[in-house]
């Protein structure tokens, strides 16, 4: 039972993926899933190309780096919102770099970069200000084990 500072949230990874007649191996079989949170639309899902799998559908690579700055936005626009910080429009652009540490394939950087475009009267350097406090609060940014960049495209975009 969780305490009444915690939150459970749960999901179900279904495969939704065949074998391929004919195959042995990593070919043998297709990748395709159904990411299914609990009371929401499933995600369809499915390995990179990279992995034999197909690039039209999630894949856990797109799903984590979504988090992260999902995650990001929303604790900003909070910070923001408590600093009398408007916006007309705020989006946030991640890149990940999958490769190998200690021995292990495994996200090894992030870069997180704003992109906002400030409502008359809210301050820049204010809003900017605040990337830092929110990458800190972020619970997704203090769940991973690599570090993210912050990257903003110049002072006045925050």
């Amino acid at each position: 039972m969780p305490s009444p500072r915690e939150s459970v949230f749960q999901s179900q990874v279904r495969w939704t993926g065949s074998y391929v007649a004919g195959q042995t191996g990593a070919r043998s079989y297709t990748r395709d899933l159904q990411v299914e949170p609990a009371g929401k639309p499933p995600i369809p899902g499915s390995a990179g190309a990279r992995f034999f799998g197909d690039d039209t559908r999630y894949n856990p690579e797109d799903l984590l780096l979504a988090s992260l700055a999902e995650c990001h936005l929303l604790t900003y626009l909070a910070l923001a919102t408590k600093a009398g910080i408007r916006f007309e429009a705020l989006s946030i652009q991640i890149s990940g770099v999958l490769g190998t540490s200690s021995g292990k394939t495994r996200f090894v950087s992030a870069t997180l970069t704003p992109l906002a475009q400030l409502a008359p009267g809210s301050d820049a350097a204010l809003a900017a200000s605040l990337h830092e406090p929110a990458h800190a609060q972020c619970f997704m940014s203090n769940s991973v084990n690599f570090p993210i960049e912050i990257r903003l495209p110049d002072a006045a975009a925050s």
